[in-house]
């Protein structure tokens, strides 16, 4: 079973000053994506880029300077937009946003996140730039002040493309006893997502490692996205 993702937040990013790799030319964006996607950075089947107005998806960008750029999803399909003249920095972070947003677990995204302790604008920047790092070999500095580790970098780059296994667990109660009954559901990895049979009721989900607890009469279920699922408590059949 896969995990639900849902469409990211756009992501802007500004670029206020041409980087050391842009001072000796200015290629065209077309020949800078294609560069970008030659050293490796894939993004997925479905992206398209193109030059225009990236306010319309990603609001006023304060601070904007020589160029602009706006990754979001619209129709099922990934968009990047850059306004201005984006330097090789710029286009690299996002392309590599799309290649994050589209293929990234939820487990890279948390390790990556945790690693950047808030010096990226968020997980899929902080991935993003340590794509840039592994496959073009330096720095974006396109979202923050984050600095990509080389190691970390290149772990990025061997599981950017894994899948995540969910595993479940359910159990069905008081469906013949009427009786209600309190399981705790606890997870080893990934988030925990507990459905309750309550009316009415939404997913409860929390990190793996905390406890889920929850009552009632139905059928309760429980996934732990990339790791086990366990339940303790008495459930009156």
């Amino acid at each position: 079973m896969s995990p639900v993702t849902t469409a990211p937040t756009p992501a802007a990013i500004v670029q206020t000053a041409a980087p050391a790799e842009a001072a000796v030319a200015t290629p065209s964006t077309s020949a800078l994506v294609a560069q970008v996607e030659a050293a490796g950075i894939v993004p997925g089947p479905t992206w398209t880029w193109s030059m225009g107005d990236t306010e319309s998806q990603c609001g006023v960008i304060a601070g904007a300077g020589l160029a602009t750029g706006c990754t979001f999803w619209a129709a099922g399909v990934e968009r990047t937009v850059f306004a201005g003249t984006p330097s090789l920095a710029l286009v690299a972070h996002e392309v590599a946003n799309a290649e994050t947003e589209h293929f990234a677990v939820a487990t890279l995204l948390n390790e990556v996140s945790a690693a950047a302790a808030g010096t990226s604008w968020s997980p899929t920047d902080a991935v993003a730039s340590c794509l840039v790092l592994h496959f073009l070999g330096f720095q974006d500095n396109a979202a923050g002040a984050w600095q990509c580790p080389a190691g970390l970098a290149a772990s990025v780059a061997a599981h950017i493309h894994d899948t995540m296994v969910t595993t479940q667990t359910t159990a069905t109660c008081g469906v013949t006893s009427h009786t209600s009954s309190t399981l705790t559901f606890s997870a080893s990895s990934g988030t925990l997502t507990v459905t309750s049979p309550s009316a009415g009721s939404v997913p409860q989900t929390a990190n793996a490692g905390t406890p889920v607890t929850v009552s009632g009469v139905g059928t309760f279920t429980a996934n732990d996205l990339g790791g086990t699922v366990s339940v303790t408590g008495i459930c009156e059949g």
